[in-house]
């Protein structure tokens, strides 16, 4: 019977850290809130950044669509 509260006692103190983590890290909002995950900002902001760095983006083309990312706004 020791043996189950010991489990629960570990199994319990794993939750709480993984829980911590989390909310540490980003915290616990769901993905399906419409939301988009920051890994997709900033994937977006790369492209924008090989687009000018390969020239097919002019100076105040870039800025203009790197503003809109900061904003949050899709562009047109």
């Amino acid at each position: 019977m020791v043996w189950f509260w010991i489990v629960l006692l570990v199994v319990g103190v794993a939750l709480l850290g993984y829980t911590a983590v989390r909310v540490l890290v980003g915290g616990l909002t769901d993905a399906s809130e419409g939301s988009a995950p920051p890994a997709s900002r900033s994937r977006a902001r790369e492209i924008l950044d090989e687009r000018y760095a390969a020239g097919e983006l002019s100076t105040q083309e870039y800025e203009e669509r790197r503003a809109v990312l900061a904003r949050g706004e899709d562009g047109p």
